[in-house]
């Protein structure tokens, strides 16, 4: 016998005309039964029967407070009352009015109400801003809404990676609304639904503002060649222009050696170019030069002075070579992908700082690795009849592309361009930095000091960084790619035995990265850009240990079965309805909760020996990044590192999250303390942890327990003052 549809005559006879349930939209239930599930007993303008029972405060004596749910509905405004409009408060702003946020679909489809927040007001006085969360709170609820990703006017998406620095693992644990979304500011999660299954990793979107990327959707222009160079002149005159050509040779080359030293003429650091041979070189790759340099121009004299009231507009560098490289990607060059590597290297603006990289990134990442393999760069060209420096300058640019590559992969969650089976350039050596016979005769005879040791220090970074490329690649590989992650993702001792050997070369690489350079010579401000380099490396070494870890706390702990998918007008059977209540009477919401997957009953185990590891990999990350000095931030930074600082701190919300003893959850919670101590130091100086430390401090501003399922003992610990 069928269950009777809620819109027969019987089933309304059983319903009491008071009664509410917890899924109705016509007759919403007060907010205590709709948190529990329960059907809803009201009296007229009073407290439902439940809530007198139980002694509770029920929002229908204050019918003003009553919607604390966050909902997405369809609204019957225009489109043009619907646009997004999102305000990002401070801390001691949250307890103000908040602001109704709101998306909608294009005019071919109902429009979307996306972000429909709590109106009423919170008094100051009840809001505490350390643990008060600007969104409502929301229980895990029993089936989630389908809703459209793609006709959400003002706001774009990509998919959250299996690599990706928001760990799609960790995000199985948030407390995602009916309608699949996890609100925060302008940047919000959306959980795809109906995953994770047997075989299936979690898949979320990244839903973004538009307007937090609207300085760089700037249309490039494509002006004359001729007028570019004369822009180019008046932006940066010859004499600066000169030294800021030194100092992309002192503070840029040794990690991203892109440039031929030949056909600069320049035998040495130091060496100023002579003018006519910025003239013959591209501007494309001059503007280039230009912007990645003027980061540095307070290490001279010179420019220091010139600057100091009013620096070249970076900007409108960069939009120079962008436009120069999209133009010349119809018939490129070597020097098409030499400025669009740098343009790659190049800082976010403030505005982006704090979000993810853009779609375009990947995009633009894509279309480099596709001029690269259109020259032939993928092919050894050592038996090629080439000159020397065009031999040297194609194995360099083709490395350094191989690593753009394969650590945007690995940090944005992304398949790789570069397969392996389709290059075969050999290891980076000493003789790929070399400088032409004559011009290293003249440096010779000018220092005074033989084979200028400083030239194979030029190599060396960079020589390490490669070898640490080719580990990140298997690493993502092995652990991340799609199929690795659907087959390791619920089995934690295959994952160990991957995880064994991409540890011990790890180790093994560490080992062999050189101590940092001490010469006095006139070479000093080279050896000590070289040793920043030697930091950075330190860094992204254990950030490749980091993934690891990550990878091996997945299967640790189980995936909560997700909630049945409905349409939006779907009404759900009156009996189904019933059993609903049944069920929440009988068990907490608790159960929702991480529950483990192995055995740690045994601290000899190799659970409980991985799990004390990956806390002593977080120690090290911590130590490496409290250690550095001003000077080292202030150096060159790969861009791509902001984003592993943003994996770090998604790492250590992992290890709280996952705790599965008051001990761990201690630990994590110290770790997480003195991160967020370390990453607002260093933001003082750095803008690269902006991203890091942003959703970090999003993250526990809002509240751990109010958008995370955790485990008692956790909760515990963070309710501690």
């Amino acid at each position: 016998m069928e269950p009777e549809s809620p819109h027969s005559t019987n089933a309304v006879r059983r319903r009491p005309n008071n009664s509410r349930p917890y899924r109705s939209k016509r007759h919403p239930p007060c907010d205590e039964c709709r948190r529990k599930k329960l059907r809803c007993q009201a009296d007229s303008h009073s407290s439902c029967q439940r809530c007198l029972t139980a002694g509770y405060s029920c929002s229908f004596a204050y019918p003003l407070h009553r919607r604390r749910g966050v909902a997405l509905s369809r609204s019957s405004a225009s489109p043009t009352q619907q646009v997004a409009t999102i305000n990002s408060k401070q801390p001691e702003q949250v307890s103000a009015v908040q602001q109704s946020q709101s998306a909608h679909l294009s005019t071919t489809s109902p429009p979307l109400d996306l972000f429909t927040l709590d109106p009423t007001g919170i008094t100051s006085a009840s809001v505490d801003t350390r643990t008060q969360t600007p969104y409502p709170f929301v229980e895990r609820h029993t089936h989630q809404t389908i809703q459209t990703l793609d006709g959400l006017d003002g706001f774009s998406y990509q998919v959250i990676g299996a690599s990706g620095e928001s760990d799609p693992w960790l995000l199985r644990h948030c407390k995602f609304n009916d309608k699949g979304f996890l609100l925060s500011h302008q940047v919000h999660f959306r959980n795809a639904g109906g995953v994770p299954l047997d075989e299936k990793i979690p898949v979320h979107f990244l839903v973004t503002a538009d307007q937090l990327y609207e300085s760089s959707k700037q249309s490039p222009e494509f002006p004359g060649s001729n007028l570019t160079r004369e822009e180019l002149n008046s932006l940066v005159s010859q004499e600066c222009g000169q030294r800021l050509v030194i100092l992309f040779f002192k503070f840029v080359f040794p990690a991203l050696p892109v440039l031929s030293r030949s056909q600069f003429d320049l035998a040495a650091a130091g060496t100023v170019p002579d003018p006519s041979t910025l003239q013959r070189t591209p501007v494309c790759l001059l503007a280039a030069i230009y912007a990645s340099a003027l980061p540095f121009a307070k290490f001279d004299n010179y420019l220091c002075l010139v600057y100091a009231y009013s620096l070249p507009s970076t900007e409108r560098l960069w939009r120079m070579v962008l436009a120069l490289v999209l133009q010349e990607g119809h018939n490129p060059r070597l020097v098409t992908l030499q400025a669009g590597i740098l343009y790659l290297q190049r800082p976010v603006s403030a505005t982006e700082s704090a979000v993810a990289d853009s779609v375009s990134v990947w995009s633009f990442v894509g279309m480099l690795v596709g001029i690269a393999t259109s020259l032939g760069l993928q092919l050894e060209c050592r038996p090629m009849g080439l000159p020397a420096w065009e031999r040297r300058i194609r194995r360099r640019l083709w490395w350094a592309i191989y690593a753009e590559d394969k650590w945007r992969s690995l940090l944005m969650g992304r398949p790789p361009y570069i397969r392996n089976d389709e290059w075969d350039v050999t290891d980076s050596e000493d003789e790929d930095f070399s400088v032409s016979d004559s011009l290293r005769d003249a440096s010779q005879s000018a220092s005074n000091d033989g084979n200028s040791s400083h030239e194979v220090w030029y190599a060396r970074p960079f020589q390490h960084f490669i070898r640490l490329s080719r580990i990140a690649d298997e690493l993502q590989q092995s652990l991340y790619a799609l199929r690795s992650a659907q087959r390791l993702c619920s089995d934690f001792h295959a994952t160990l035995e991957i995880a064994r050997p991409l540890l011990q070369k790890l180790k093994e690489w560490a080992e062999l990265l050189p101590a940092t350079p001490r010469q006095q010579s006139r070479h000093t401000l080279t050896m000590e850009s070289i040793a920043l380099q030697v930091s950075c490396l330190r860094f992204a070494c254990i950030l490749l240990e980091v993934f690891i870890f990550r990878a091996l706390l997945r299967p640790m702990v189980r995936s909560a079965t997700p909630p049945p998918l409905y349409e939006e007008t779907h009404e759900i059977p009156g009996f189904a309805g019933q059993f609903d209540d049944l069920i929440n009477q009988l068990f907490e919401m608790d159960e929702f909760e991480p529950s483990l997957a192995i055995d740690l009953s045994d601290g000899n185990g190799s659970g409980s020996a991985v799990l004390q590891a990956a806390e002593s990999c977080a120690a090290k990350m911590l130590r490496t990044v409290m250690r550095v000095s001003y000077g080292d931030m202030s150096g060159f930074q790969y861009s791509w590192s902001r984003i592993g600082f943003a994996t770090v701190s998604n790492f250590l919300i992992l290890l709280l999250v996952q705790a599965p003893t008051k001990d761990h959850a201690l630990r994590a919670k110290r770790l997480i303390d003195l991160w967020r101590d370390a990453l607002r130091n260093q933001s003082k100086s750095s803008s690269v942890v902006g991203l890091g430390l942003v959703q970090l401090e999003a993250a526990l501003w809002a509240g751990l327990s109010r958008n995370y399922y955790l485990p008692r003992h956790v909760k515990e610990i963070l309710e501690r003052r």
